[in-house]
């Protein structure tokens, strides 16, 4: 029987999406359904003075209008942090208070028979307000910065090692000292946040668009103070998230909260526009870096700080020097400093690869401002300075094909034939740009549950409560168990998104592929040595074995941790090479990436067709995030302007060109039985470095402040 894994099998749950069959939160329609629709703040800063409810109380189907007034008070759990998720996005809880903290955020829910009563109600709420100016210009607030200890999953916020200062001073060395900024960037995946909940006494049930089934559950458990058993998260389906969803949201609870007081089960979905204050964004980041190295390119120095925001309702920091320049290249002297104000905005949140994409792209665009200035080929320069074990900590890489990477990626680019000069490169009238940039994500995994259950029939049942986000939970899982089992793949069912199946971590970070499937791995081998007379080394008949011991069926339920004293002793990351072509008219000069390759070391690759996908995805989102993507805000109100799809632009088909992927597929010995590291995030980094780099090889201008937009050029 040939091996599942690895082979690019078709999505085993990709008829049910394109017929219409994937049933996604808001597809949830339980009998006595109401409409809840939240009313936002319009004010950044300031305390509610009062809310007029008449009107809306009065309007047709109205059932219930809840205000910090009415609402019950919930228990303020403090964020569970661990791989199953189970962080608030917000510390405070939904209409607890008076105070208004951000433009956005929720002061009222209105629950109506249908959603557009609901509306109609809510738009007759009239809001008074004692208005505070609030803090919204991050320069202004760096006098009162802090400097966090602790970071987004528990990294290092800090990271020191030599001198730093004095190898920046030191004579006959080569520096540069760029600073790069990164607007605010909003997480848009397709399927807004939504939630359908219903109580049956002190049992909750919802249906929720999350990144964390687990997760969602016990931060629902704790703030309504109920045991976890007591509540069943759903989540077949999730329409893409992109670390949005992977906190919990104060809609999902509003939308628990207001089932409860009305006594029926309650939808609620945020708008398209609420997305842009209610579910988590990139933050606005300032990055000063400091690159100094000897005329033989041997980097002497790094110093990478950041000015983060956060705000008031959370801690968030994305630490981006201490995950990437710290560790990315050899060298002795390193300063990653993160630096944090909080400002009255809604709170930032993980956008894919949220430190590493834009640390990548302040670090991969100084390396190609110090490779000019040293006269060295970039891609030269981050040959030399390769780091072949950990440089932060001595550990030994898990398993590193950097250097594979570059030369293949290279090769098939045809970098070799790239003019050094800028502006030197042209087709007809438009000029031609290349650039390149490292790809750099850790490999992690988490604690996960699974079981698989074999029937007298020959097939297989697999479960874990993990999310399809679209990343191809489904068919790898699939793959992973048919393997594992020594069964063909149309034999194995696996199902996932569900709180009463075995507990899995949440989609994010890049864990998922390599924490399920050991689960799933060592459940197989559990099961299969429950069942009598099984030949190890033979193909099994599950179905003459479990019929001549009058078995119907045979299962077996496994957790596993990722204490494995060998994985400890290594640093497990992923690593690729990004190389990009854009031309530009000079005349109009708006940037068109014309080609791209990407290779990637991702350990071993479950599936060729869903993990080229994430790769492709990863980088169409760098497309955007180097060229199109800024979230602006009103700088009177603190509101955003542009929350819609008209106005906040992201690359559509017409922007793109077929992205060539390629993987380096060596198992990693350290991170697991399969060898597979994560690949959802590692094609975002380094991709918007290098279309800037692209864009100064080919016009001689550096924009350092993202999006690069025409006006940047002219």
């Amino acid at each position: 029987m040939s091996a599942a894994v690895g082979k690019p099998l078709e999505r085993v749950d990709g008829r049910l999406k394109v017929t219409g069959g994937a049933k996604y939160a808001e597809d949830f329609r339980p009998e006595h359904l109401t409409h809840a629709v939240i009313v936002q703040s319009t004010i950044a800063k300031g305390r509610i003075l009062s809310i007029d409810t008449a009107a809306a109380l009065r309007a047709p189907g109205v059932v219930a209008v809840l205000t910090h007034e009415n609402a019950p008070k919930l228990q303020d759990k403090p964020q569970s942090g661990g791989g199953l998720g189970g962080n608030l996005g917000e510390k405070l809880m939904p209409l607890s208070s008076d105070a208004v903290h951000f433009a956005g955020q929720h002061i009222a829910c209105v629950i109506a028979e249908t959603l557009d009563q609901a509306r109609h109600a809510a738009s007759l709420l009239r809001v008074h307000y004692q208005e505070d100016t609030p803090v919204l210009d991050m320069v202004a607030a760096e006098p009162n910065a802090t400097f966090p200890e602790k970071a987004l999953g528990g990294d290092d916020a800090q990271h020191h090692r030599g001198d730093v200062e004095a190898a920046l001073a030191a004579g006959d060395i080569v520096k540069v000292e760029p600073t790069y900024t990164i607007p605010v960037e909003t997480n848009n995946p397709m399927e807004p946040g939504a939630t359908v909940a219903a109580w049956e006494g002190d049992h909750l049930t919802v249906e929720d668009a999350t990144q964390a089934v687990v997760g969602t559950r016990n931060v629902l458990a704790g703030v309504f103070g109920v045991p976890r058993q007591n509540v069943r998260v759903l989540c077949p389906f999730t329409g893409g998230g992109f670390g949005s969803k992977g906190h919990q949201w104060p809609h999902t609870i509003l939308a628990a909260m207001a089932a409860r007081e009305v006594r029926r089960p309650v939808k609620l979905a945020l708008t398209r526009a609420q997305m842009f204050t209610s579910i988590g964004h990139r933050p606005h980041t300032i990055q000063k870096l400091a690159l100094a190295a000897r005329r033989d390119g041997t980097l002497t120095a790094i110093r990478h700080e950041t000015l983060n925001p956060a705000s008031p309702l959370t801690e968030f920091v994305a630490p981006c020097g201490a995950v990437t320049s710290k560790q990315m290249y050899a060298c002795d002297n390193v300063a990653a400093i993160n630096k944090l104000v909080r400002l009255n905005v809604g709170a930032p949140t993980p956008m894919r690869a949220p430190a590493e994409s834009p640390a990548t792209f302040a670090l991969e665009s100084a390396m190609d401002e110090l490779a000019y200035a040293l006269g060295m080929d970039p891609l030269d320069l981050r040959l030399r300075n390769d780091a072949e074990k950990d440089p932060a900590e001595g550990k030994p890489w898990s398993s590193k094909h950097l250097k594979e990477c570059y030369q293949r990626g290279a090769a098939r680019f045809g970098w070799k034939n790239r003019k050094p000069e800028p502006g030197s490169m042209k087709d007809g009238d438009l000029l031609v740009g290349w650039g390149m940039a490292t790809a750099f994500y850790p490999g992690k995994r988490q604690p996960s549950s699974a079981k698989v259950r074999i029937t007298a029939d020959g097939r297989a049942l697999v479960q874990a409560a993990t999310q399809e986000l679209g990343t191809g939970s489904y068919t790898v899982f699939t793959q992973v168990a048919a393997d594992a089992l020594d069964l063909p793949v149309d034999r194995v069912t696996f199902e996932l998104g569900d709180t009463d199946l075995p507990e899995a971590p949440f989609s994010a970070g890049s864990c998922s592929a390599a924490s399920v499937s050991e689960a799933i791995v060592q459940a197989a081998a559990a099961v299969k040595a429950k069942i009598p007379g099984l030949d190890p080394s033979g193909s099994p008949s599950y179905s003459d074995l479990l019929q001549r011991v009058g078995l119907p069926a045979v299962e077996a339920e496994v957790s596993v941790k990722p204490d494995d004293p060998k994985i400890k002793a290594h640093n497990v990351h992923s690593f690729g090479a990004q190389f990009c072509e854009v031309k530009i008219d000079p005349l109009l000069p708006f940037v068109r990436v014309t080609r791209w390759v990407s290779v990637v070391d991702g350990g071993r690759i479950l599936n060729a067709r869903t993990a080229e996908s994430q790769i492709t995805g990863a980088i169409v989102m760098g497309i955007g995030m180097a060229l199109m993507e800024h979230t602006v805000y009103d700088p009177r109100t603190g509101r955003p302007v542009t929350d819609s799809f008209a106005d906040y632009h992201i690359p559509v088909n017409a922007d793109l060109v077929p992205i060539e992927v390629e993987f380096i597929d060596h198992p990693d010995p350290v991170i697991n039985t399969l060898g597979c590291r994560g690949v959802g995030e590692i094609g975002i980094t380094g991709a918007a470095a290098a279309i800037a780099n692209a864009v100064y090889h080919a016009t001689g201008k550096r924009v350092r402040d993202l999006p690069i937009t025409v006006d940047k050029l002219l």
